[in-house]
């Protein structure tokens, strides 16, 4: 099964398993309480995992998904590198023990992260934000989407992580947030 055909699978699990659900008290809104507290959580740390663990009693689960979106140019001149054979891709689902919380691509450049950092990424399933911590990366928020509750997603984040020292960007990040984030 391609990453796609994953997504779209996944996402119309969710869409039917939410569909008999109503959601009286508007929490998925983009306005609402949990969505602009789990919005500002994101927001006030580098790493999304971090973010998550916070409202996970046990340990972030990656689970590693297969590749098939190109680097396209947007993503070469965000990176400001000129070549695709300069980006690695990484495609992940961080679990809260069984829950999905969230669905995340990854595009970085290994020639700005240590041999240590890029062995962490091409051969375990350490979220990116671990493997590069020493890195004291920062996050730069691009843009958040609220693609609505039919697909599945309630939120969509788009950063840029910058390196600590030189404020070179390491990696473009699109999150896509699934109910089980945002819930209070």
């Amino acid at each position: 099964m391609t990453a796609t055909t994953t997504k779209v699978v996944c996402a119309v699990f969710l869409a039917a398993l939410m569909g008999g659900c109503s959601d009286p008290e508007g929490v998925f809104t983009p306005d609402s309480a949990a969505v602009r507290a789990f919005r500002t959580r994101l927001n006030s740390q580098p790493s999304a995992t971090a973010a998550l663990q916070a409202r996970c009693s046990t340990t972030i689960r990656v689970v590693r998904l297969s590749v098939d979106r190109p680097v396209t140019e947007d993503i070469l001149t965000l990176l400001q590198v000129r070549e695709a054979h300069q980006v690695t891709t990484r495609h992940v689902r961080l679990l809260c023990g069984e829950t999905v919380l969230s669905d995340a691509w990854n595009w970085y450049v290994p020639e700005r992260l240590s041999p240590a950092m890029n062995t962490l990424l091409e051969q375990t399933d350490t979220p990116f934000g671990r493997a590069v911590q020493q890195t004291a990366f920062r996050r730069q928020r691009l843009e958040t989407r609220f693609p609505g509750r039919a697909s599945g997603i309630v939120l969509e984040n788009r950063a840029l992580l910058r390196r600590g020292v030189d404020d070179a960007p390491i990696s473009l990040v699109v999150e896509d947030y699934l109910p089980a984030a945002i819930r209070p």
